[in-house]
């Protein structure tokens, strides 16, 4: 067999992704690769034996057509034209039809490369932050479908057009924008796909070329970087495919791709998960949360947020440790607090939006998320995105017109959960989890007792004396008391905070919130 077509079958077909697409579960079954988007479906598998029969190759596609029937999922499936059992004729007795016309499948080694175009009078750049033309781009790219795999699906697999692992270029004239083209890494492996051209451009070859030598940047996991030696593509008969072959790609095989609807329901049109990166609607949130919680970041101004009357807010420093990374849940074991805390979050929220409602899951300093929470987090479903408490980093899984929600607070340590609706689901089960709540409605329930650390630059002249048994003045930490209980039997907690936006009734003693 062809040394560049064995290298393919080997590495590219029934690859399994390092990183699965977001918003997607990617399932095996043998050599089958079934990807599941929420919204359709797609299968990869590399090349069926020779001693496969017919009978077993309907049972493999039966199988598949089942699994994206329990989903309501449109499914594709690519047929190879050179694989020992052809898979065309299996595909459409089992009711696939041939979408589009048969593609050829192009390889070509990096230093093969050499009747690439140059770009004469125009302007070849990469993508990147802060390009002021999207709208431009996206009608030309759509002006010209279609493509191996469109710009707008590249996008949702990344998150953005941004990805280390995806490469987009840009071809200019003077002021006008006249071509683009897209090429992404494929997983841990020497292969580089160029999938998709708005022309026959080849000037952007040369840029892939570089960037495709570059392993480090393009680095997909765990161990050491691939080298990437080749780049393919695949394209229909036409000035892209002579544009390619001129170039130095080589035609080493037939591609076609089949569709399959099932019956029922109609798909969902979104995926259960869309990452919000620079994306206006994320933007517009965030805003809005600042100004109606009154959001100030601080390092020694607690709590940070005004907290609404429908809310209570809880003390979590308790149940963390060093052990674990509680910021990745899937790290916890499944009896850790933290892991009980996430989940009871999780069931109140599912039980509390409305019919296709979705929710937010904000960070402070990461991408945002999208998401139908009765659509992740459960059996063969995307994992839940974000978490209720993150190490070092405010987070928020919030409704959009933020009527209810949660606030994590990573400096006090502090969870605040507001809403009416979710505090009726969750505030008994929290409370036996956690113990300490810190305050309602913004208002201290007495279980928690603050001062401000002597090197803290919010301190007032008029100096704080804390309770007995409480640790001396300027500590600056949070410390567990042994002699004092709350109505739950958990200690009292006195913790360190700076000057709050609230005016609380404290006693004489002592700073109150």
């Amino acid at each position: 067999m062809d040394a560049l077509l064995a290298a393919y079958d080997e590495q590219v077909r029934g690859h399994v992704p390092e990183r699965a697409p977001v918003g997607s579960v990617v399932e095996r079954d043998g050599l089958v690769v079934r990807t599941h988007y929420g919204t359709h479906g797609t299968v990869r598998h590399s090349p069926l034996g020779k001693e496969t029969d017919r009978a077993e190759v309907t049972k493999l596609i039966r199988r598949q057509q089942e699994a994206f029937a329990a989903r309501c999922e449109p499914a594709e499936w690519r047929a190879y034209g050179h694989d020992p059992i052809p898979m065309d004729e299996p595909l459409r007795a089992a009711g696939f039809a041939a979408a589009g016309p048969p593609q050829k499948l192009l390889i070509a080694g990096l230093d093969d490369l050499t009747g690439m175009a140059q770009a004469r009078g125009l302007r070849v750049r990469r993508l990147g932050y802060g390009y002021h033309r999207m709208r431009e781009l996206d009608r030309l790219v759509a002006a010209c479908e279609p493509y191996p795999r469109s710009l707008a699906d590249i996008r949702e697999d990344h998150g953005n057009l941004l990805s280390w692992a995806l490469n987009v270029q840009l071809l200019e004239a003077e002021t006008r924008l006249v071509g683009a083209g897209w090429a992404e890494a494929v997983g841990a492996t020497e292969f580089v796909a160029v999938r998709g051209m708005t022309g026959p451009r080849t000037e952007f070859l040369p840029h892939w070329v570089r960037w495709a030598r570059n392993s480090r940047a393009l680095h997909m996991g765990a161990g050491k970087a691939p080298e990437r030696r080749y780049l393919t593509a695949e394209a229909p008969e036409g000035p892209i495919l002579d544009a390619l072959l001129a170039a130095g790609f080589r035609v080493v095989s037939s591609v076609r791709n089949y569709l399959w609807t099932p019956a029922g329901p109609p798909p969902a049109t979104q995926r259960p998960v869309s990452m919000l990166l620079d994306d206006p609607d994320h933007n517009a949130l965030c805003k809005a949360f600042e100004a109606d919680f009154s959001f100030k970041p601080s390092h020694t101004y607690y709590p940070s947020i005004e907290e609404p009357p429908d809310s209570v807010t809880w003390h979590v420093g308790d149940v963390t440790d060093t052990r674990h990374t509680y910021g990745v849940m899937r790290d916890l074991p499944d009896d850790h607090r933290v892991a009980r805390l996430q989940n009871i979050v999780e069931r109140g929220l599912r039980a509390c939006v409305r019919p296709g409602e979705q929710l937010y899951s904000v960070s402070w300093w990461h991408q945002g998320h999208r998401f139908d929470p009765k659509r992740v987090g459960g059996s063969g479903q995307p994992t839940w995105p974000g978490a209720a408490c993150w190490e070092g980093e405010y987070y928020k899984l919030l409704t959009r017109d933020l009527r209810m929600g949660t606030f994590w607070h990573p400096w006090e340590e502090s969870l605040c959960v507001f809403g009416t609706e979710l505090l009726a689901e969750v505030e008994d089960e929290l409370t036996a989890t956690l113990g300490t709540v810190m305050r309602r409605g913004g208002r201290n329930t007495g279980n928690i007792w603050t001062y401000e650390s002597q090197n803290s630059p919010h301190r007032a002249a008029q100096p704080h004396h804390p309770p007995t048994g409480t640790p001396p003045s300027g500590t600056g930490s949070t410390v567990r008391s042994d002699s004092a209980s709350d109505s739950h039997g958990f200690p009292t907690v006195w913790s360190t905070r700076g000057p709050t936006n609230k005016a609380p009734s404290p006693p004489a003693e002592a700073h109150a919130t």
